[in-house]
């Protein structure tokens, strides 16, 4: 039995490995051909660089005009994930804690929109953001994101709040606080980490969402960082150091944002499967 637990374990580690390799290897070639110059590439795809070419960011940066895409991505990042933050902590909180009429009919309205696939209201909502002046807006882009990070996040968010014990709201309120203090002063210190997940996933969904962001941003004032890197490929597939250079420039950010916010990703994912 022992020896067959050890087999079990030794192929679990190396089908883990063959995953890693997979997933680093495209990331190592995309580092190493960054900073390699067009020529040498042309010659051999995969190989260390011979020099370093560090201009090969700062030209990727001024051709993709990736300040304004950073500026676009933050502003639209954040405040997509503030709001559904903000929703889906106060919603779930009500349909939990609370014994309010019609709470199973909000948790179904919640998740009804995972059964929408997005391409299915692309169009309307084109045409409705067109009428009402949202289209090539920040703020038009906001609304959509928000709307479709809600219901996944919702449901994150529900099977927490769901597993956390009932004795300590009943413990605030026998002290005399409200709903809100609850909320914020029990509630939250101990959600910290669900809600710093669901802040990331957001995030990242909106950084690399590229359907809604093509169909509704046509200014390149306001376009994000994917529609950058797409369209600098598109004009520069002669110069593949630069493509390599701006692919660095567009996934850099998100991944430090992981590195620094890893072990709260995965105690936020972990938590909220097992209280689920």
């Amino acid at each position: 039995m022992n020896k067959k637990k050890k087999l079990v374990k030794i192929v679990s580690y190396l089908v883990l490995i063959m995953i890693a390799v997979a997933q680093m290897v495209p990331l190592l070639v995309m580092f190493l051909n960054s900073v390699r110059s067009n020529e040498d590439i042309k010659k051999k795809l995969i190989a260390f660089p011979e020099s370093i070419h560090l201009e090969n960011f700062m030209i990727a940066w001024r051709k993709g005009g990736y300040l304004q895409a950073y500026l676009s991505n933050l502003v639209i990042g954040l405040a997509a994930a503030v709001i559904v933050l903000t929703v889906t902590g106060l919603a779930a909180y009500g349909i939990v804690k609370l014994e309010a009429f019609g709470k199973n009919a909000f948790r179904t309205y919640f998740t009804a929109g995972l059964s929408i696939p997005g391409f299915a209201i692309i169009a309307t909502l084109f045409f409705m953001f067109h009428k009402i002046g949202l289209v090539n807006s920040r703020l038009g882009m906001i609304v959509i994101y928000t709307a479709i990070n809600i219901p996944f996040n919702f449901m994150f968010v529900h099977a927490f709040f769901q597993g956390m014990p009932k004795e300590l709201d009943e413990a605030a309120r026998i002290d005399g606080a409200g709903e809100i203090q609850n909320f914020w002063y029990n509630v939250l210190p101990l959600a910290k980490p669900i809600l710093s997940t669901v802040m990331l996933i957001v995030f990242v969904n909106v950084w690399n969402e590229f359907l809604f962001a093509n169909t509704f941003l046509q200014d390149e004032n306001v376009r994000t960082v994917a529609l950058r890197f797409y369209n600098f490929v598109g004009k520069n597939s002669g110069d593949p150091a630069y493509i390599y250079a701006a692919a660095v420039i567009s996934v850099l950010p998100i991944l430090i944002i992981y590195m620094l916010m890893q072990d709260t990703f995965v105690e936020g994912m972990t938590s909220g499967s097992v209280k689920g």
